[in-house]
């Protein structure tokens, strides 16, 4: 498709630039990705928040309604986080940004546009994304997680409330064009719950021109990392009593966990009770420091609640596959996860809820610098073959305009 008839394009997400973590460096990659090659492009958020469970201090007061991120058209309407991370005030806080949304579509504020991508696991998201749609238009939904699936696994919702959450997806992806998952794993999840809209595999992405490997400062003792949000869905219990086997085993190993979310408090209060010196939490590196932040770890760490994960892959393993390093993974057999180390050869899998194994699994790299540059190096090669940023983003804009020209 010719750049000059290319329609304008409106980005529907809760998570974007300046957060972070999450989905919000993905969603801002494919708005200016859309916009840089000839796409006008204008996202409809809320006010950023994640991890945190507060509003970021800049936009507290409600000025920048408006503002412009690289090529890209940002507004915003006054929908902050949750007040709590209960299934209930989610969803309180996800029809709160609906509502506001339908408010800025009423008042013209934001128009209704020929192609509208809304990010997903709110369902509602996608509601106001069908809403934004021009008569005749078209509507993706980009599905970074199945929110029914998640809120019963970790029990956040009643078997009746899940009910609802699956009938509310499977009513509002059956009316969208497209779907677009990360993976076969959840492809295979939605059409469980009934979604018969075609849907295509997007799997997550990494810059491999701006994430390079930087060689870490010289140092006596192996430093391991852990790197994004603190939060329940990413098992950080597991990483708590795994520090706790190797306090006693293997004490001059350093363990870092850098981020922010609702566990923080919690995490340093057992980490406090279990009097763990080979422990400490830092905040989080700027996203233009990201290399240098995540090579400053001679070993990842990539935990995972179980129940929470079993057709997701984290989006931070691509990145620490990047920068050249290996990880220990917590993940069940046969999962998603457990599949990208077969095809990668690029980290240690051990199962979930095993402090022992996973220990044990640290103790391995820590002991073995060979091992360590070896899977490193392997990470590295299998990005830039299957997950470069040009790829995956070259081949969904593709995608996209043969639907609008169909």
């Amino acid at each position: 498709m010719a750049m000059e008839s290319a329609p304008s394009t409106l980005f529907v997400t809760r998570y974007f630039w300046p957060e972070l973590i999450g989905s919000a460096p993905f969603t801002s990659d494919i708005a200016e990705w859309l916009a840089r090659h000839g796409r006008p492009t204008t996202v409809l958020s809320g006010l950023p928040h994640y991890p945190s469970p507060e509003v970021f201090p800049g936009y507290r007061d409600g000025r920048r309604k408006r503002e412009t991120v690289g090529s890209v058209t940002v507004e915003r309407v006054r929908s902050g986080a949750p007040r709590n991370a209960s299934a209930l005030w989610r969803i309180v806080n996800e029809a709160d940004f609906l509502v506001r949304g339908l408010g800025a579509l009423a008042s013209g504020r934001v128009s209704r546009h020929p192609v509208v991508l809304a990010l997903c696991p709110s369902i509602l998201c996608v509601t106001l994304g069908l809403a934004a749609r021009q008569r005749g238009g078209l509507c993706v939904a980009i599905v970074h997680d199945i929110q029914s699936g998640l809120a019963e696994r970790l029990g956040m919702g009643s078997g009746r409330l899940g009910a609802v959450m699956r009938a509310a997806e499977r009513l509002m992806l059956n009316r969208v064009d497209l779907v677009v998952v990360l993976s076969e794993e959840m492809r295979d999840q939605l059409r469980g719950i009934g979604v018969t809209t075609p849907i295509e595999v997007v799997p997550l992405w990494v810059d491999t021109d701006h994430i390079q490997p930087i060689e870490p400062e010289t140092r006596s003792v192996v430093k391991v990392l852990y790197s994004g949000n603190l939060g329940r869905k990413q098992g950080l219990g597991q990483v708590v009593e795994m520090a706790e086997q190797l306090a006693l085993q293997r004490p001059e190993i350093e363990i870092e966990l850098r981020g922010n979310g609702n566990q923080v408090e919690a995490l340093a209060a057992e980490i406090a009770q279990r009097r763990l010196g080979n422990v400490k939490l830092a905040e989080l590196r700027p996203n233009e420091d990201l290399a240098r932040a995540l090579c400053a770890g001679d070993i990842h760490l990539v935990p995972q609640n179980p129940q929470a994960a079993a057709f997701a892959v984290p989006s931070k393993v691509y990145n620490i596959m990047a920068v050249g390093r290996p990880f220990v993974a917590t993940a069940l057999p046969n999962s998603t996860l457990w599949h990208l180390q077969r095809q990668s050869d690029a980290f240690l899998c051990v199962p979930p809820n095993d402090p022992s194994t996973f220990a044990e699994a640290v103790v391995k790299l820590a002991d073995n610098e060979r091992l360590r540059h070896e899977l490193g190096r392997n990470g590295r090669a299998f990005v830039e073959r299957h997950y470069a940023k040009p790829r995956i983003l070259g081949n969904f804009l593709k995608r996209l305009d043969a639907l609008v020209a169909r």
